[in-house]
Parts: structure tokens; C-alpha cells; sequence
């Protein structure tokens, strides 16, 4: 879509309705040129919107031959990065993360490059690997006279606290810590229970904590395969992986992995959920998760009055269902005794 967008830009056509429009104007000596009072905003647009591609309009072709024929790339014609066009944007790419993502691509995006420098174009795209939120980036002339930047961000799945709250980082599906914002995504909260309450972060590399790194792949894994099957899906609040390999307690009733899932009246309700998504014993298959979710909304909608259940008995749901009615068994009772001697070993 971005090559067809960026071919009928060329041409000076329209681009298609469900794309993003460059914010530039021509001026009146047909050129390119920015009205003032957008310029700060064409900057923050083009920073933040990539997985994605941007045109970075540069000088006129006639000029540009002329630096080629003359071999003096450093002082060919200038593009400034920030008087750019952009083709698309990632739909997760919401306002909390556009100004985070913007924040830390100002540096590299406000200065201007000779068209025809690939040492310097060679630097900028250096830089801009060094953001944490770039996986990787890649800088194209697009001749006469534009420049093609293309960046593939990493997208943030899980938000990171410790016991009190306080917020660590933000973490991509492969536990890479992100600097943080304030978004809807889930959190895991890192309780003392579970081995310590803090952890050393380091943006742009892996967070050494396994409850982190199980926790984001859970999020994917609700986002992926459990929310698509389940209407009205509730949100995903926290993943909770203090009893990440059992440590915490052993048993049928203590899930290595829970969930919080948000009520109509926006409290949680906490339920079982499974094993960590690489653990080697077998595993509830997702989509029996989603069946027995939309069996507890049918009989609950919005999860109304519950508190928690456990997602992984396709069969015994409703037994595990908290609260349970009145005078109803504990499912767990006849086991109790058994459960608590297991897990003192």
C-alpha cells in the first residue's frame, strides 16, 4: 500500500481514501512548502507514525543531478527531516504512545541531510536504531527529489509496576523494556511473593525477569487468540505471574498464570487462567478458554457481581464461579488437606 501511495504522490493523483495524507502544501513557486502553524504538528505526525513509511520532501531534481554530476555529496541539496509527508501509521499507535514515540525521535528528525551523503544518511539511520522503540530503520532516495524512511517499531504489550504501583517500564512482546506511558495495556505487578519487587531496566534491552517476559507473552496471547473469540470481550487488566513456576504455591487451585479482567462496573474479577505460554507441560488450548469466557458472560454479562472463576474447566466452570451461591461446596474441599501438605514440602 505505502509503494502505491507513495508512486500516486509522484504523480501529484490523490491518494486513496484509507490512507494518510502528507500535511504539506505547495508554495507559490512550486515547490514544497509548510504553513507555519503546522509545522510543529507535520513534526509530531511524521515522528510517531511509522511501521510505516515516511517521504522526506528534499529539493528540486535539477539541483540534485547537478550535486550528482559535480560528486559532492556532502554539499548536495539539504532535505529537512522534519518537513515530511507520511503514508500510514500503526493502528495501536494511540496519542500517549505518539508523544512517547515522538519524544524520543526528536533528536535524529530535526536537523537536515544532503540528498546524496551516505555516510550521513548512514548516521541518521544508525541513530535512529538506537531509540528503543525502533527495531530497525532503513533510509531509501526516492530520486528526483524526495528520501524514503521506513521504521519498524516495537509494539508495546504490557506495562510494568512493582508492588506499590509505581510504574517501571513498558515491555514489546519479547520483553524488551520501552520507556513508559500511560495506555490501556494490561500490567504485571511485580509482588515480593513472587522473588522481588524491583527489577533493572534498561530501555532497548530485554527485562532479565521471567515473570515479565511470561507475563507479555500472555498478553499476546489474550490479544491474539482469546479476545477474537469472544464478544464484548473484557479488558484484559493484569497478568498476574507471582506463582510463575509454582513457587508461590502448589496445586490445582494455584494457576502459575491468572488474569484480572475488568467488570461493567470497571472492578476485577480474577481468574485461573494456565501455564506460561513456553512451559513444556501441556497447556489448556485457547480456544477452550474463549468457550468457557463466553459461557461465564452468558451467565454473568459484563462479569456483573463476579470476583474471579477459573478459565481452564470447560466442564466444572460454574463450580469454580466466585462468589458461588449459598451453601454451595468448596469444589476444592475434599482436597484441601492434600493441597496444603503438597505445597509445605
Amino acid at each position: 500500500m505505502f509503494l502505491q501511495v507513495a508512486a500516486r504522490a509522484m504523480r501529484g493523483l490523490p491518494a486513496p481514501p484509507s490512507s494518510v495524507l502528507p500535511l504539506v502544501r505547495s508554495s507559490a513557486n512550486g515547490g514544497t512548502a509548510f504553513a507555519p502553524a503546522l509545522r510543529w504538528v507535520v513534526r509530531v505526525a511524521v515522528l510517531s507514525a511509522f511501521a510505516a513509511t515516511t517521504i522526506l520532501w528534499g529539493p528540486r531534481a535539477a539541483a540534485v543531478l547537478a550535486a550528482r554530476f559535480e560528486r559532492a555529496p556532502q554539499h548536495s541539496p539539504l532535505v529537512a527531516l522534519d518537513r515530511v509527508g507520511f503514508l500510514g501509521q500503526p493502528d495501536w499507535l494511540d496519542q500517549p504512545l505518539l508523544l512517547a514515540v515522538t519524544r524520543d525521535l526528536a533528536p535524529w528528525l530535526g536537523d537536515e541531510l544532503p540528498i546524496l551523503d551516505d555516510a550521513a544518511g548512514q548516521r541518521l539511520v544508525e541513530g535512529l536504531r538506537t531509540v528503543p522503540w525502533v527495531r530497525d530503520a532503513n533510509l531509501l532516495r526516492v530520486f528526483p527529489n524526495r528520501m524514503r524512511l521506513q521504521l519498524e517499531l516495537r509494539r508495546p504489550v504490557l506495562g510494568v509496576r512493582n508492588a506499590a504501583g509505581e510504574p517501571l517500564c513498558l515491555v514489546d512482546r519479547l520483553g524488551v523494556a520501552l520507556p513508559w506511558a500511560e495506555t490501556p495495556l494490561p500490567a504485571v505487578w511485580l509482588h515480593r511473593e513472587g522473588g522481588g519487587d524491583q527489577v533493572a531496566v534498561t530501555y532497548g534491552r530485554p527485562v532479565a525477569e521471567p515473570r515479565v517476559t511470561a507475563a507479555a507473552a500472555i498478553a499476546v496471547e489474550w490479544r491474539d487468540q482469546i479476545a477474537p473469540q469472544v464478544p464484548n470481550c473484557p479488558a484484559l487488566l493484569e497478568v498476574d505471574t507471582t506463582n510463575l513456576g509454582e513457587r508461590w504455591r502448589r496445586g490445582r487451585p494455584y494457576a502459575e498464570v491468572r488474569v484480572k479482567l475488568q467488570r461493567q462496573d470497571g472492578d476485577g474479577a480474577v481468574f485461573a487462567y494456565d501455564r506460561p505460554a513456553d512451559s513444556p507441560w501441556p497447556r489448556v488450548p485457547g480456544a477452550t478458554k474463549a468457550a468457557v469466557l463466553r459461557a461465564i458472560l452468558e451467565l454473568h454479562p459484563g462479569l456483573a457481581g463476579l470476583t474471579g472463576g477459573d478459565l481452564r474447566m470447560i466442564h466444572r466452570f460454574r463450580d469454580y464461579l466466585q462468589p458461588g451461591p449459598a451453601g454451595a461446596a468448596d469444589p476444592d474441599g475434599p482436597w484441601a488437606d492434600l493441597g496444603a501438605t503438597h505445597a509445605g514440602r
